[in-house]
């Protein structure tokens, strides 16, 4: 009888040992992110933790603009990191770089592929480097073209849905009393600010970019090359009030001062934020400006490094945070979309009624949903931050009249094809 106890015991404890983790050995995960809201980071690192026993997350934050280059250091220096926010720019470099490791490498055999056929096209192919998936999507998003809907109703002018009718636009509502209609992020040290450039020729239907990587945009009949020089007609004009930073736009936009701008769409969600926002509920989305009526979409994501993905401990633990904060049944990224109004790349959460019913109080979601499905992802290559990094300030000189369009789209050019060669003799 006493022995029937001891073994009956013993094997209460082992059941327990293995479906406890928490008696193995304890695995603590470090875990690199920007600060945007650390407060709802560290919250879902909560409930990650006691969903899996055994596995702690060290949070560590830096601001944005220092993120890129810290990360790097990290990955130089030896660093103990484990799971990072990723950025669509930077995954070329990374991955060339071997500092980060595609997720097949980690996941169990066909969860990647199962959580592929829900992220949109855009997202997809920014995670992706030479064939492979290094990300599930943390942030993913569209950059929009946004209007004052009280403003176009009360001169009666029609939403516009060429460049040319926005020009139209803005030079009637300047005749009759509004000094600068389009309010415009204009920040050369700002990578979105060649986005936001890019989203515009995408509405045009641009091809920045050949099928062979070479440049394009420096031809005159190219949508790139044009918008370019739509922009320094609109400055010429006057049209533009230039702003340095997004937040700045949001509160100019509230004075009722402007009527168009191009943002990313968090920052349509704060302007027609009603609690702090006088103007709220004025706003809305349009398809992007052009003939083809598409721009620029980009994903932020999680991503496992080399070396975690090295440990298969550390692996199996990696896998289960990304994929609790970016997987099925989509919790954490629909918890984003809702609190905070994140993009998503997972596209079920479009039919999510809390989604929508959250996401409905300041954007049109059937519109949106109709941009996401259409959206381009951008060229994102090893030199492509180094490039922008020359040509953002060219591209500011160009729009305020500071140098002439055909010399910067030349310029600009000439040092993209200089950069491709260069990498590809490596």
């Amino acid at each position: 009888m006493k022995l029937c106890k001891l073994l009956t015991a013993a094997v209460l404890v082992s059941g327990a040992f293995l479906t406890n983790p928490t008696l193995a050995e304890d695995i603590t995960l470090e875990f690199a992110v920007w600060n945007y809201s650390l407060e709802t980071i560290q919250d879902n690192v909560k409930k990650f933790e006691a969903a899996n026993p055994g596995i702690k997350v060290e949070v560590t934050d830096y601001t944005w603009p220092d993120y890129q280059d810290s990360l790097v250091l990290r990955f130089r220096g030896g660093t103990p990191t484990d799971v990072i926010y990723g950025g669509q720019d930077w995954l070329p470099a990374w991955a060339a770089g071997g500092f980060v490791a595609p997720l097949d490498d980690i996941a169990p055999a066909g969860a990647v592929d199962d959580l592929k056929k829900d992220i949109a096209g855009f997202a997809l192919s920014d995670m992706t480097y030479k064939g492979k998936l290094y990300g599930l999507p943390y942030y993913a998003d569209t950059i929009s073209f946004i209007y004052n809907k009280k403003i176009l109703e009360d001169k009666g002018i029609a939403v516009p849905k060429t460049w040319e009718e926005v020009t139209a636009a803005a030079e009637e509502l300047k005749a009759g009393g509004m000094e600068h209609p389009i309010s415009y992020e204009y920040n050369q040290e700002l990578p979105n600010f060649f986005d936001a450039f890019v989203a515009q020729a995408y509405g045009r239907g641009a091809q920045l970019f050949d099928a062979e990587q070479k440049a394009a945009f420096d031809n005159p009949e190219n949508g790139a090359y044009k918008q370019l020089q739509w922009l320094a007609d609109a400055f010429s004009k006057g049209l533009v009030q230039p702003e340095t930073h997004e937040s700045k736009i949001i509160l100019a936009m509230n004075t009722g001062q402007h009527a168009f701008t191009v943002v990313f769409n968090y920052v349509l969600a704060a302007m027609n934020n009603a609690a702090d926002q006088p103007l709220a509920g004025q706003f809305a989305l349009a398809p992007m400006p052009g003939e083809a009526h598409t721009t620029l979409g980009f994903s932020k994501f999680y991503a496992v490094t080399a070396k975690t993905a090295a440990d298969p401990a550390r692996a199996e633990a990696a896998w289960k945070f990304i994929n609790f904060m970016a997987g099925k049944p989509y919790t954490v990224a629909k918890r984003w979309a809702a609190e905070k109004g994140l993009g998503f790349g997972q596209l079920p959460l479009f039919e999510d009624q809390s989604v929508i019913e959250a996401w409905g109080k300041w954007i049109d979601v059937p519109t949106l949903k109709q941009q996401v499905a259409t959206a381009r992802a951008g060229t994102w290559t090893e030199w492509g931050s180094q490039w922008s990094a020359y040509f953002r300030p060219l591209l500011a000189k160009a729009m305020v009249g500071e140098a002439p369009v055909e010399q910067v789209m030349k310029d600009g050019a000439e040092r993209w094809n200089q950069m491709r060669e260069q990498f590809a003799s490596r």
